[in-house]
């Protein structure tokens, strides 16, 4: 879970970078892609390198932290790099990509005003700064000390960039650039527009909307276009439910909103700031850590917790209420924990053009779905009978492989998916409905609370 505090934006040097941006307007509607599913063409990695486990000044630890082995996590990411090459996607790194953008900005003045708004502490030495620089990648500015003996902090880490999803999504007509609530991955927003404004390599693609003008929190993971016309977007825990009116409007689409908690706005994240449900907020962090498109009218997800007819009664609402009479767990925790799930999935459609909303009742998101015919698999395959049966099942077997981003998947190609391998429940329940499933290791990348999807940004399908 990220600590971090409020970014600060700088608006008058980041327009000045986003100058030569093309404008929805002037590039007018163009189908990118039609929906989460396709023949994948164009695709935005950040591939990781061991010596991205540095430092960062939003931390509050007295010293830096080494929970993860970096050596074995960039082979395992570079798994997924093989894969969807061998399945026909070309892929664009955001350090080509950045690296493209200061060659293009650099003798304009457009990089200095924007290295110093993004990232201060490199600001003032502009002409030495690279992509490896502001990447954390540079020798030059690793492990350094000041005249005095002390470190000098220069960059900060930009791990968290490899999941390429949150910061940015691709819609029918153009980009969505996202804007995160945490002041850390904010810069990553800021770095992604820069290089879509500037890069050669992301010139193609227009910016149809850009939520850090709006000022309005939204992340990647909770965006799926499961059709032309229609967004689903997850809302409350890191999405601000404000955006599915305002993205009905803007893009001209019907937007289907997903409650995963329930709050007016998203405040900023601060060092130190503790979350209700905190950690069951983590396990449900974004819409595609819970359900992903596979094909046309099919989706992958978790069970029960997505159905109006189990709001109280699905298996980790019975455990919390079971925990709580036997003391377990913090009472208040506990009953934040019940309203959550009661109302985890609960859907609102806001109309296309006008942002209107239409009341669907007390449908959750499965509910909705089946009206319009989808089929389903479940996370840790089928249910068994029985109240008794499906609690161990869940526990046993769905809540782990949740937890290891069974539900986080990406389609390559029409008929097959792309998963963290360690999850063979859900896997055959996939190959049991006729798909085939590639995977690879990533025991040290679920760790981080992300899947296939979120290391990826589709850009063109077919």
């Amino acid at each position: 879970m990220e600590i971090s505090r409020r970014g600060l934006m700088g608006g008058v040097a980041a327009g000045a970078a986003l100058a030569a941006a093309p404008s929805f307007a002037q590039t007018g509607a163009s189908r990118f892609l039609s929906s989460d599913i396709g023949a994948l063409k164009t695709v935005l990695v950040h591939s990781i390198v061991p010596q991205d486990d540095g430092f960062d000044r939003l931390s509050e630890n007295a010293v830096p932290g080494l929970e993860s082995d970096m050596e074995v996590a960039t082979e395992q990411q570079a798994g997924l790099i093989r894969l969807l090459k061998a399945q026909g996607a070309q892929t664009i790194e955001v350090a080509d990509a950045l690296a493209g953008a200061i060659a293009a900005t650099r003798r304009s003045g457009i990089f200095e005003t924007w290295l110093r708004t993004a990232f201060p502490g490199l600001g003032l030495d502009a002409d030495r700064v690279t992509a490896a620089t502001i990447l954390g990648r540079d020798p030059a500015i690793r492990n350094r000390l000041r005249d005095d003996g002390d470190y000098r902090h220069y960059a900060d880490t930009t791990l968290s960039t490899m999941w390429t999803r949150d910061s940015a999504f691709m819609a029918p007509a153009g980009l969505v650039m996202c804007r995160s609530a945490s002041g850390r991955r904010r810069r990553e927003n800021m770095l992604l527009r820069f290089c879509y404004a500037h890069s050669p390599l992301l010139k193609d693609y227009p910016i149809a909307f850009d939520a850090l003008s709006e000022g309005i929190s939204i992340e990647g993971g909770d965006a799926m276009f499961v059709r032309p016309d229609l967004l689903l977007l997850g809302t409350g825990n890191r999405t601000d439910p404000r955006m599915g009116p305002l993205l009905a409007k803007r893009l001209d689409c019907d937007v289907l909103t997903v409650q995963t908690y329930s709050q007016d706005f998203i405040r900023p994240d601060r060092p130190g700031l503790e979350f209700p449900v905190q950690q069951l907020r983590v396990l449900l962090l974004h819409l595609d850590t819970y359900f992903t498109q596979v094909a046309p009218g099919h989706a992958l997800c978790v069970p029960w917790l997505l159905e109006q007819a189990h709001a109280e009664t699905n298996p980790l609402s019975r455990f919390v209420r079971g925990a709580r009479t036997q003391g377990m767990i913090d009472p208040e925790d506990a009953e934040k924990s019940l309203e959550m799930l009661k109302e985890f999935g609960r859907v609102k459609l806001w109309k296309r053009g006008s942002g209107t909303p239409e009341d669907l009742g007390e449908m959750k998101l499965v509910d909705y779905l089946r009206t319009q015919g989808w089929k389903f698999t479940f996370v840790g395959g089928a249910s068994p009978e029985g109240d008794q049966a499906v609690f161990a099942h869940f526990m046993a077997t769905v809540y782990p492989e949740l937890r290891r981003q069974a539900a986080n998947v990406v389609q390559a190609r029409p008929g097959r998916v792309i998963a963290y391998a360690g999850n063979p429940m859900t896997k055959a329940a996939l190959e049991k409905d006729g798909l085939i499933v590639d995977t690879f290791p990533a025991r040290e990348l679920w760790a981080w609370h992300g899947g296939p999807h979120c290391l990826t940004q589709p850009l063109l399908r077919a």
